[in-house]
């Protein structure tokens, strides 16, 4: 089971508590087939959970020992321009500190990831891909900003990070980049739960 993040950020960050922007929801309707954002949040893990389109799935229910992780592999996923080798799906908690409390919370990374060969032709569909998400959404976002990726000096990736209002770390990452002999395109999706719906979290101090 793998239960390491792709690409790790570890940050000092805040969210604001409440979310309406539509640029969040549409993003999050056009790429993911199990939304979070759409309705209960009991509703979407179920969904998830139980979609007979998914494929190896592993799953590692919360105890009091450990945090709950799920992941999948789509052989078929159309939300995409180019066809991906195939697409992975996963949704883990992760451990994070207040500000102003000394009790521990998590907060759920839901990510996507589509696989592409390793040649020149894989490069260039997940770079497109990368490209067309951003001309597509940059401006329905409050802000954003680049990174470029890079190996002993030579660029292989970028990611975009997507803001909403009042809030100083991005609730969507999108990453191109290599993973070991394939190309890969990744979209990060960073949400909690209250009162059985999504939400984005409230001011963080570090994550574990």
């Amino acid at each position: 089971m793998r239960k390491i993040l792709l690409f790790v950020f570890i940050v000092c960050f805040s969210f604001n508590s409440s979310f309406a922007q539509e640029g969040l929801l549409e993003f999050s309707k056009s790429y993911f087939r199990s939304d979070p954002l759409s309705g209960e949040f009991s509703n979407f893990l179920n969904h998830l959970l139980n979609d007979p389109s998914l494929q190896d799935k592993q799953i590692q229910k919360r105890t009091d020992t450990s945090l709950f992780y799920f992941s999948g592999i789509y052989k078929k996923y159309d939300r995409f321009f180019f066809k991906p080798k195939r697409v992975e799906i996963i949704l883990q908690e992760q451990s994070i500190k207040y500000i102003d409390s000394l009790l521990p919370d998590t907060l759920f990374i839901y990510q996507l990831i589509a696989y592409a060969d390793g040649n020149n032709s894989g490069e260039q569909d997940v770079k497109k891909e990368f490209e067309r998400m951003h001309r597509m959404f940059n401006k329905k976002f409050y802000s954003s900003n680049y990174q470029d990726l890079e190996s002993n000096g030579i660029k292989s990736g970028g990611l975009h990070n997507y803001f909403v209002s009042y809030s100083s770390i991005a609730p969507i990452t999108t990453v191109w980049g290599k993973l070991n002999d394939e190309f890969v395109l990744q979209i990060d999706l960073r949400i909690k739960t209250s009162s059985n719906r999504a939400v984005l979290a409230a001011s963080l101090y570090n994550s574990q």
